[in-house]
């Protein structure tokens, strides 16, 4: 026989029975012949069988309790086991079977039979042997692979999760990078109810103090002022509506670590669903895209920074002016528009502060958003709530419906407050609490609603004078004076004047009976003191228009100045404003040349223009020194 092929153990104390077993069985395989149950099991112990052919009625020791003992022992129970018997009782079979036997064989034996069930047996033992090495493969692979998963999830620069959804959401998986990315360890998540996006809420919560404390910290601030992105809410949003539509979802939005750190993320998944098409979880994965940002940002500065190099040497958006007090008011524009700080506009009356505040919401990042200006000396301290925060539906007697506040219209935009020396200090408590992130309540309200706004306001007070004279709280002050922009009164830049004289004359319907502009009208325009600034200028070019007379009328009342009739329709010196632009240009330039002992780089210095442009100036206008 071949030492590879199948051993077989006789264990009867029938000599009888072990020699008919033996002769139909040796040709075939190697066999093992015991007497007793107790041999069995001693010689079990050196040689494992393949198969055992085991007799119940034996002395001493049955073949069931043989067959007990071989199965409570590891190395020999998976032995499949033949019981011999002459008894047929169906009760004395489903013990064997019981006790794990695999078939019996009745007495008298046949040879065929005999052979057959062996050989059955030991094929299905072989098969099993195949099978369960082949399922150690497998597992061992799988263990393997699970392992370099693990590996490669817990290394990722990022979150991979896992949730499942049963009426309500659950985290139940959160890989290792959680701990880096957020500042929480995946039990945080597994244990927190709802998805991880109710973590990052409430990290935000937590890092307010901290992150107000590190004052030099403007990174969120100015990726929220230049990008285009949800807010944390909204991408929770977004997801879940894409959820619902079975589609794969993309967000980027900010968060707060559990340390107050602000970072911005960028998350992609999709849901898992049923065979009836439920929603019954979702996997996806979270990365820190924060340097991104940070460059995305300085590329947007800089292109701010390049735009201030290219604007316009005689206005910006609406707002008219080539003078140099002018252009740095240009880049104190560009410059606040970059930022989400508030503004404060300081100017007296008609030099143009709700267009520099129009001007610095359309070059930010919210210019989407709506510019909602209001007067607050126009509103009363009683009105105040109902005009700010809205009121609710019978809030009071005539409130017939919901009313929507300024601070809602303005939600995502910016708010203009004009006339702000003007607040009640009541007012300013209120107001003080929105720009602390607090939010407000509409009358008649029990929800907080905390919009996001950019406050811009506007004064032609003095507001340092005010805090010491205790109208306007300090508090108030500080939150409100972050970016100071003060506007230059119109005498101050009358090298503007023309510009904004062809500027109105452009905005007016022409007419062929309209005066004419001459030097002399513009002269006197040039040279008057403007106490109501670009307002006043714009109204008495208009009456000169349509009266054909230039009367300076100071706000306060009484006459200032001198009155000029339409010279040009009785002398014919009708000239375009061009020309009478230029011809008051040429006569300015040699009247500084003469001031200055004709010393161009201090004539230049006293224009406001550099020297090149001064040559030019003279060059076009003949003047020679």
């Amino acid at each position: 026989m071949n030492s590879a092929d199948p051993l077989v153990m006789i264990v009867d104390d029938n000599v009888t029975n072990i020699e008919m077993l033996a002769a139909t069985l040796r040709s075939h395989f190697r066999l093992a012949i015991v007497k007793s149950g107790e041999k069995a099991l001693e010689l079990t112990q050196k040689r494992l069988p393949d198969l055992i052919l085991l007799d119940i009625m034996m002395p001493v020791m049955s073949g069931f309790e043989v067959c007990e003992a071989l199965k409570q022992d590891r190395r020999t129970r998976d032995i499949p086991i033949i019981f011999i018997t002459a008894v047929t009782a169906t009760d004395e079979k489903t013990k064997g079977f019981g006790l794990g036997a695999v078939d019996y064989i009745t007495k008298p034996f046949h040879a065929s039979e005999v052979l057959a069930r062996v050989r059955t047996h030991l094929a299905l033992r072989q098969m099993q042997e195949a099978l369960e090495e082949k399922n150690r493969i497998i597992a061992g692979t799988l263990k393997e692979k699970r392992r370099q998963l693990d590996t490669l999830v817990d290394n990722l620069p990022g979150m991979v999760y896992r949730a499942r959804f049963d009426g309500a959401w659950r985290t139940c998986f959160v890989s290792d990078g959680c701990r880096e990315l957020t500042g929480y360890n995946p039990r945080d998540f597994t244990t927190h109810k709802g998805l991880h996006h109710g973590l990052f809420a409430r990290g935000d919560s937590q890092g307010k103090k901290k992150r107000r404390a590190r004052a030099d910290d403007n990174l969120n601030k100015e990726i929220k002022a230049l990008s285009l992105y949800p807010s944390l809410d909204d991408a929770h949003d977004n997801i879940h509506k894409a959820l619902k539509k079975n589609i794969p979802f993309k967000e980027t939005y900010p968060i707060t670590t559990a340390s107050g750190e602000d970072k911005w993320v960028w998350e992609q998944g999709i849901g898992i669903y049923d065979e009836q098409g439920n929603l019954t979880g979702m996997e996806g994965f979270i990365s820190d895209i924060t340097e991104k940002q940070k460059e995305a940002v300085a590329l947007c500065l800089e292109n701010r920074r390049l735009k201030s190099k290219c604007i316009h040497p005689h206005r910006f958006d609406d707002i008219i002016g080539a003078s140099p007090a002018m252009q740095k008011v240009y880049k104190l524009i560009l410059k606040a528009a970059c930022q989400e700080d508030n503004v404060i506009i300081y100017g007296a009356s008609g030099t143009g502060k709700e267009l520099v505040a129009r001007s610095i919401h359309t070059n930010s990042n919210r210019s989407r958003g709506h510019f909602v200006p209001v007067n607050c000396g126009a509103i009363h301290e009683s009105l105040f709530e109902s005009e700010f925060f809205g009121h609710k539906k019978g809030a009071f007697s005539g409130a017939t419906t919901d009313k929507i506040g300024l601070l809602d219209r303005a939600d995502g935009g910016t708010l203009f407050l004009d006339e702000l020396g003007e607040i009640s200090l009541g007012m300013q408590v209120k107001l003080l609490r929105v720009m602390d992130g607090n939010g407000y309540i509409p009358v008649g309200g029990t929800r907080v609603k905390k919009p996001d706004i950019r406050f811009v306001a506007a004064t032609n007070r003095d507001l340092k004078k005010m805090v010491r004279q205790k109208k306007i709280r300090e508090d108030f002050f500080f939150r409100i004076h972050i970016i100071p922009i003060t506007l230059p009164p119109l005498k101050q830049r009358r090298e503007d004047i023309p510009l904004l004289i062809q500027h109105f004359l452009d905005a007016y319907p022409q007419d062929e009976t309209l005066p004419r502009m001459t030097d002399s009208v513009v002269s006197a325009m040039v040279d008057y003191h403007w106490p109501g600034n670009i307002r006043q200028l714009q109204n008495v070019l208009y009456q000169y228009l349509t009266l054909g007379q230039l009367e300076f009328l100071d706000p306060i009342g009484g006459k200032g100045g001198k009155t000029i009739e339409d010279a040009g329709h009785d002398k014919g010196e009708a000239q375009t404003l061009k020309s009478a632009m230029e011809e008051y240009e040429r006569k300015f330039i040699e009247k500084m040349l003469a001031l200055h002992g004709n010393r161009k780089i201090k004539v230049a210095e006293a224009l406001g223009i550099d020297r090149k442009t001064l040559f030019r100036k003279m060059k076009h206008h003949n003047i020679n020194i």
